[in-house]
């Protein structure tokens, strides 16, 4: 990703408290990266017996919409995100898919997260899961209570073969919030080995080990200023991932797009990662 973002990030609000720190979290990240801000609010037309019986209207609904982007852009306080003027849009449709089309064009799409069970979201899924799992574009979910402030430092998630798309995503946001970067792979020990499993580090292929480093250092020499650290840990990958975590860490973390329905039935790590996590997570998908 660019460090300065000519397409913008575009924020979905519904006027809930989550969503409200999804926009704090938005305006900070458009001040970094020189980016316009899009608060955006999406509704949809119910079925017209729940209208009747609830005495629901799309008028209704839209002012519903309407009211959740105005509450967002008076909590910025006339503040010019990036140097530019908030653009306000309410539209009609799934707010899932129609964040998801707006992830083709935005530099980061950003949404909030509400808590729920395990259960509720493997049967309802949500906004944030369907658009992290579908998204094609670069989408950050801020959960209810993270840090609103800069960073302390990004976390990014790094597999062995190719980690191109999260580690120059991470490493441009650890230049952009002068923080230091933290690179984390998580691997099983090789059994064959024979080695003591409770040593954090032992028992891994060489050759796995050198070919996250050598990710690592290509993006080190491409943003040369930001300080980074290689972290080699076992056990399951998303414990040992928020392990690491400290409470004002930004976390970047590699997505492969798949269907919504998919990725509620069959978490990625990414997801899992997205439903449990109390810090600020981007999935980095690249843009197709």
């Amino acid at each position: 990703m660019r460090n300065a973002w000519y397409r913008g990030i575009v924020v979905g609000v519904d006027g809930s408290a989550h969503s409200m720190a999804a926009v704090d979290w938005a305006a900070l990240t458009a001040d970094r990266h020189g980016a316009r801000l899009t608060v955006l609010s999406a509704y949809v037309t119910p079925p017209s017996n729940t209208t009747a019986t609830l005495g629901v209207s799309v008028t209704d609904l839209r002012a519903d919409a309407l009211d959740a982007v105005e509450r967002a852009v008076t909590r910025l306080d006339d503040a010019h995100p990036g140097g530019h003027t908030v653009e306000e849009q309410i539209v009609h449709g799934e707010p899932a898919y129609l964040l998801v089309r707006r992830s083709r064009s935005a530099d980061l799409v950003v949404v909030g997260r509400r808590g729920l069970g395990a259960l509720d979201r493997a049967v309802l899924g949500s906004v944030s899961g369907s658009l992290a799992a579908s998204a094609h574009g670069p989408v950050a979910v801020i959960p209810a209570g993270a840090e609103a402030g800069e960073p302390g430092r990004v976390v990014v998630g790094v597999s062995s073969d190719d980690a191109a798309p999260q580690l120059d995503l991470g490493f441009a946001e650890a230049q952009q919030r002068a923080c230091p970067l933290v690179a984390v792979h998580v691997m099983e020990p090789d059994p064959a080995a024979g080695l003591d499993l409770g040593m954090p580090g032992t028992g891994y292929p060489e050759t796995e080990r050198e070919s996250v480093r050598r990710q690592v250092t290509r993006w080190s020499e491409k943003y040369p200023t930001v300080s980074r650290t290689v972290v080699f840990t076992s056990g399951n990958t998303v414990d040992a991932i928020l392990d690491e975590l400290r409470p004002d860490d930004l976390a970047v973390l590699g997505g492969q797009p798949h269907a919504p329905t998919v990725g509620r039935l069959r978490y990625s790590v990414a997801d899992a990662v997205l439903r449990r996590s109390r810090n600020p997570v981007i999935v980095a998908h690249q843009q197709d």
